[in-house]
């Protein structure tokens, strides 16, 4: 009867050994579930902010709180290589690519346009070197799609003159899926020019 007693005071050790080990097994999957999901979360929440495609040392900020800046330097990158245009096709044609990932068929319009208007052609024909120099860009994020209007000079340089033209255009703004030819998320809807000024001459000595 004693080692029947014995036996079963071994058994239940045993069962509450096993029990033990299977909660604690339980507990420590439930945590490391836990703790994936929020490091998961948080991953989700951060971002890695590139500049114009260079590799610089990277830092990490919130998505929402980082968004204005985002949404602003897409605005002006899609400005520098839509309308910088050296006299030369293929850097012509290599920069309107580049720009046609961030915007969208709005600007293959304007781009179709400006081509059969010739005015690609006269820029290679006269040796002019065209640059942009983005004034102001204002972004209303309070509304969606999001509105932005922006501010730019167009400075056509050639051998013996120089001309600036003040310029405004508008558009939407849409967030999209992050890749590498749009990092920053966002697509460039209904782009036109409003405002074109007078240009303004001047002599290179």
């Amino acid at each position: 009867m004693k080692e029947l007693l014995d036996l079963e005071k071994g058994h239940q050790r045993a069962r509450v050994l096993v029990m033990t080990v299977v909660i604690g097994c339980l507990l420590t999957c439930i945590i490391s579930v836990i703790m994936a999901y929020r490091h998961s979360a948080d991953a989700s929440k951060r971002i890695f902010v590139v500049n114009r495609g260079v590799a610089l040392e990277a830092f990490s900020a919130n998505v929402m709180e980082n968004r204005p800046a985002e949404a602003i330097f897409h605005v002006t990158r899609f400005h520098e290589l839509f309308f910088t245009n050296p006299p030369d096709a293929r850097s012509i044609e290599a920069n309107y690519v580049k720009a046609s990932f961030l915007a969208d068929e709005s600007v293959k319009m304007t781009f179709e346009r400006l081509k059969e208007d010739s005015f690609y052609q006269r820029l290679i024909q006269t040796n002019t070197n065209q640059k942009i120099v983005v004034e102001d860009v204002e972004l209303d994020m309070k509304k969606y799609p999001y509105r932005v209007r922006t501010v730019f000079k167009v400075i056509q340089e050639r051998a013996t003159n120089k001309s600036t033209r003040l310029l405004a255009s508008e558009a939407s703004l849409v967030d999209v899926t992050r890749s590498e030819v749009n990092p920053q998320g966002f697509l460039l809807r209904n782009f036109r020019i409003t405002q074109r000024s007078d240009a303004k001459e001047e002599t290179i000595r």
